[in-house]
């Protein structure tokens, strides 16, 4: 049985959230729409960060991410889903990382699971890595992966696990 945080009735963008919630140790507290970003932002402390979903693509909510990481000094997570998750839309997140000048953006990540149970998003192309930990976001040069068959190994196993949150239907 899949153990979710997310509430199994809600949207499919909202439910996607599950698959970074559970690599953070925290239980997220809902905050609503916040500096103009997607309404059902969610406030993890411990992380210091701030996490929504929406079906919407870029560059929707792409500056206002920006001015949410200045403005509160955490780090934002704007995970981008489409209407269907993974079966027809892929799955996409930007990040608002804190940093000494001024938020460090980076979009179009995918979420990458390694076979260590690590959940990790990867820039589609070249670019810097986020490794989700229970602390939070950590930027890191290094790939979580050798191969690039690892890499899509990776991408599939998070794929699959964002179908069978969206599709899971309670008392089945």
């Amino acid at each position: 049985m899949l153990t979710s945080p997310i509430e199994p009735s809600l949207a499919p963008s909202l439910r996607v959230l599950s698959l970074p919630l559970t690599a953070l140790y925290e239980a997220p507290v809902p905050i609503g729409a916040l500096a103009g970003l997607p309404a059902g932002m969610l406030d993890i402390a411990s992380a210091n960060l701030l996490i929504a979903a929406t079906p919407c693509d870029p560059p929707l909510f792409g500056m206002k991410m920006e001015d949410a990481c200045t403005r509160f000094g955490r780090d934002v997570m704007l995970v981008r889903t489409g209407l269907f998750p993974e079966t027809m839309n892929p799955v996409t997140v930007d990040v608002a990382l804190v940093g000494p000048d001024g938020p460090f953006t980076m979009t179009d990540l995918v979420f990458m699971r390694r076979r260590d149970d690590s959940l990790w998003l990867v820039p589609q192309r070249a670019g810097a890595f986020v490794e989700i930990r229970g602390d939070g976001l950590a930027l890191q040069t290094t790939p979580p992966f050798v191969t690039w068959d690892e890499r899509c190994d990776g991408v599939c196993r998070a794929a699959a696990e964002i179908v069978r949150i969206v599709t899971y239907r309670q008392g089945r």
